[in-house]
């Protein structure tokens, strides 16, 4: 019985991996659609700028609400009303700051207008609503986890790419990009409905009308300490929008497949054995095992640039055949050698990431909570800087030299990250007389 009982944990747990493989998939299958439909083209450029404004701006909305968790839970232990109380002042927070930030969207538009960008403020026209729906469902999605739905996490998700994929094939004969607006809002919407018929139903939480609550003033002071280096260093994103954009249509959907297949990468190679790291790290660190850190940080080091670089240049040999396969005859053989060469320059940019992750997370649990902020600010300068430089020089739209900024960017945080994990951990090294590791 014991045997059973262990193998169908095992299952529960897997399922949550298998939730987050199903969303990946059918999120891949909606993008090989698109690029079916579409190719690399000025439809898709729209799309994939929307996104990276709409994502942009969430980390404002975002900034009002995200470090409420701790306090939702303390008070879910002691009074599930006045939890739900916390919850309902945040609703109504991201609600106000999403309208106004819509509103203000809108009379932009009443005096602004950029014609090289008409089809892109055409889409987020409709568009800019999923800023409202996105955050209620980034709220009630940790909402439910807190309450033991952790399935939820990936659920919505994978309801919002079936039903956009359904959108896509709807679409197929008379293909529109700024249908794909509704279409997102339509399947978003019918994810954050699905959430409260949860939340209100299952879970009976009661909305209350009130716009405060004790310790609402904190909460959102931390979380605008959390969202101010995300809107520093994702500041980089809108700039590559606006360098890639300048050199041509279709570019910037090249970027965007290009960093999808980098950014696999970095999550299956990185994300699973930086996990482990963390775990081994906190408990060295915490039982003041100084000597055993600098073997981990050195073995995670090892286990992730050799598998990053081998599954870098796998995948740029098989680039055009994976292309051909999702893509069929959509891109041109001049399009598939651009991507692959934008995609090698990102992965000077996410390599760097992989080298940086260990000592950042280290720094991270050696609790120096602003340095990471610091460090995004510094992020931000370079690449605003070498964005002027290009202005200056005329070459606003030379993509593959403000790649190279980027990757100096990155650079920088991962030799800032260096120096800190060093001058933290060296005295307590020499303390614990065990300098060789240095």
């Amino acid at each position: 019985m014991t045997v059973i009982n262990r193998l169908l944990q095992k299952l529960v747990a897997l399922k949550y991996n298998l939730l987050a493989l199903g969303y990946v998939t059918l999120h891949f299958i909606f993008i090989a659609l698109l690029g079916r439909l579409f190719g690399a083209s000025s439809e898709t450029d729209v799309y994939f700028l929307a996104i990276t404004v709409i994502t942009y701006l969430g980390h404002i909305v975002q900034a009002v609400w995200e470090a409420w968790t701790p306090w939702y839970v303390e008070r879910l232990k002691q009074n599930r009303r006045e939890a739900d109380k916390l919850y309902s002042v945040f609703i109504f927070w991201i609600t106000l700051c999403s309208l106004l930030l819509i509103g203000l969207y809108f009379l932009l538009r009443l005096f602004w207008t950029v014609e090289a960008q008409a089809g892109l403020f055409n889409f987020l026209d409709v568009f800019i609503v999923f800023l409202l729906i996105q955050n209620l469902i980034f709220i009630n999605r940790e909402y439910l986890t807190l309450h033991g739905y952790y399935g939820m996490y990936y659920a919505v998700d994978i309801l919002a790419s079936v039903l956009k994929i359904i959108g896509v094939w709807w679409m197929w004969d008379a293909p529109n990009v700024h249908d794909l607006a509704w279409i997102m809002l339509a399947a978003y919407s019918v994810g954050l409905l699905w959430q409260w018929g949860l939340i209100f139903g299952k879970l009976k939480a009661k909305l209350s009308w009130t716009l405060r609550a004790p310790d609402d003033r904190v909460i959102l002071w931390n979380s605008s300490k959390m969202k101010l280096g995300s809107l520093a260093y994702d500041g980089k994103e809108i700039l590559l929008a606006m360098v890639l954009t300048a050199a041509g249509p279709g570019i910037y959907s090249l970027f965007s497949y290009a960093s999808k297949f980098a950014a696999v990468i970095l999550e299956v190679v990185n994300a699973p054995i930086m996990s482990m790291f963390s775990a081994k790290l906190t408990h060295a660190h915490e039982e003041k095992r100084y000597c055993d850190i600098p073997p981990l940080v050195k073995g995670a080091l090892s286990q992730t640039v050799a598998l990053y670089l081998i599954a870098t240049a796998v995948m740029y040999m098989v680039m055009p055949q994976i292309m051909l396969v999702f893509f069929g005859d959509k891109f041109t053989t001049a399009q598939v050698d651009e991507m692959r060469w934008i995609f090698l320059l990102l992965s000077g940019y996410t390599v760097t990431i992989v080298l940086e992750s260990p000592f950042a997370r280290a720094v991270s649990l050696f609790r120096y909570y602003t340095y990471g902020m610091t460090l995004n600010f510094i992020f931000g300068a370079i690449m605003l800087s070498g964005y002027g430089l290009l202005w200056w020089l005329g070459r606003t739209d030379d993509y593959l030299l403000f790649l190279g900024v980027l990757v100096v960017a990155q650079t920088s945080n991962y030799l800032l990250y260096w120096r800190k994990y060093h001058a933290h951990l060296q005295p307590r090294l020499a303390l614990s007389r065990c300098k060789d590791h240095l």
